[in-house]
């Protein structure tokens, strides 16, 4: 046997054998992604509860508590374009700890704020913060996973994140019961601390970092981006290129309107809404909004599966799923003062369900781009997103004020006038997403 030969043999077993380790090893790093997303949904949609308490305390109308909820968005929509950067030039790990330490800054101060304007800037540090974990998630999975596996687990990543709304709903609102709506935002950024610690301590960047081979070096296989496979491209020329592509800003307009009314809803109106034309008690209400979130949570899971193993289609997956979407919404259009409460329950959870269809959006723009500019794509596509949450939640609001409140509440024709704006907007996601082609990688086989 020559030489040569008994080099490849060993360099073979000894890629069998690290990359035991590394298929091991990469969901402990995936899984402390897993539980830091938990933390960015719930700072995301945590004033649904304490509205009321909000609303009281500093004396805010519709339009400010809207505008200070949104206080999130803005930030987080920012950072999206320098949190993809960041993810593929200094890499996931200490972008992503060093962030959450100002995220978890941010709570605190929201806790501790005695002012509007202080509470508003502990809002827009919530936003920086956490604006810098979905990227470096991106970034993980490209580095540690198969393209076939990408939806999937993005999806599983939202299913997650959905556990932090859920924790924000009736838990929260349990919580803020005992020890007050204050105390409940400190010990979260404490705790946030904390996470950030050990994200640090846990997460490698690459396996590489480790010792350990790649997918591609394991399996045998380069996986290249269709619209890269064959040559190398710079950080420009990527750049300026997807905002040529007629994908990026269809599938922005669908998430724009998706999560939009997501945020508008879920995330601030509805606690109001059932409080005021359905007559419900906050608990109660809270309870209800639960089953969002839940559903929310398997609805990701399954926009990702069926996109990864179904379907098989990212274009296929997001249409179908924003149909069902919009139907969701037609009883609180058209029936937003006569919904029997225990409809709520199958209704939220049905919404939250279907608009999960969001997820493959991600692998659809990241299946077009070179490995050294994916996290950066999913950023520029993931601005449309907060964007999209931060308006709708101002503008349900101006809508809300349009109508004007009677003996202190808003009458059931603002809400219902809201809901409508946001189910024809949801139509015009839906048609954008019908235009949209589906971008497949290429998968070439090593030479040997």
């Amino acid at each position: 046997m020559s030489q040569a030969v008994a080099e490849a043999i060993d360099a073979k077993q000894k890629i069998a054998v690290l990359g035991k380790k590394m298929l091991r090893y990469r969901w402990i790093t995936y899984g402390m992604f897993l539980l830091t997303y938990i933390f960015v949904y719930f700072d995301r949609v945590a004033p649904a509860v304490v509205a009321p308490e909000l609303m009281k305390e500093f004396g805010l109308t519709a339009t400010t508590l809207g505008i200070l909820s949104s206080m999130y968005f803005y930030p987080y929509a920012a950072m999206q374009f320098p949190s993809g950067i960041l993810s593929d030039k200094i890499g996931p790990r200490l972008s992503m700890s060093s962030f959450f330490v100002i995220a978890a800054i941010g709570t605190a101060l929201f806790g501790l704020a005695q002012t509007f304007g202080w509470c508003i800037f502990g809002r827009f540090l919530m936003g920086v913060g956490v604006a810098v974990v979905w990227m470096p998630c991106m970034k993980i999975l490209y580095n540690w996973f198969r393209p076939n596996e990408l939806a999937t687990l993005t999806g599983v990543m939202l299913t997650w994140g959905n556990v932090g709304a859920i924790l924000a709903s009736a838990p929260l609102a349990f919580l803020v019961g005992i020890v007050g709506w204050r105390n409940s935002f400190l010990w979260l950024g404490a705790f946030m601390i904390i996470i950030s610690i050990v994200d640090y301590i846990i997460v490698r960047n690459k396996p590489s970092d480790m010792g350990y081979p790649t997918v591609s070096e394991i399996d045998g296989i380069d996986y290249y981006p269709a619209q890269t496979a064959a040559q190398k491209t710079t950080f420009k020329q990527n750049f300026f290129t997807l905002l040529k592509m007629k994908n990026y800003w269809l599938i922005s307009l669908y998430a724009f309107v998706i999560y939009g009314t997501v945020m508008g809803f879920q995330g601030l109106w509805f606690i109001p809404y059932a409080q005021q034309v359905v007559g419900l008690p906050k608990q109660q209400a809270a309870n209800m909004l639960m089953f969002w979130p839940i559903g929310m949570a398997l609805g990701c899971f399954a926009a990702g599966f069926a996109s990864d193993r179904i379907l098989k289609s990212r274009r296929k997956t997001s249409l179908y799923g924003m149909i069902i979407y919009i139907a969701t919404w037609i009883p609180i259009a058209f029936f937003a003062g006569s919904i029997p409460p225990n409809m709520f329950y199958p209704l939220l959870f049905a919404m939250g369900f279907f608009c999960g269809a969001y997820v493959p959006n991600y692998a659809h723009i990241a299946d077009g781009q070179p490995s050294s500019f994916m996290a950066t794509s999913n950023g520029m596509l993931n601005i449309w997103y907060f964007i999209g949450g931060a308006g709708y939640q101002a503008l349900m609001g101006v809508v809300l004020d349009m109508y004007g409140k009677v003996d202190g509440k808003f009458p059931v024709e603002a809400y219902q006038a809201t809901f409508m704006f946001c189910m024809v907007s949801l139509v015009a996601g839906a048609v954008a997403m019908y235009f949209t082609t589906d971008s497949k990688p290429i998968i070439t086989k090593k030479a040997a």
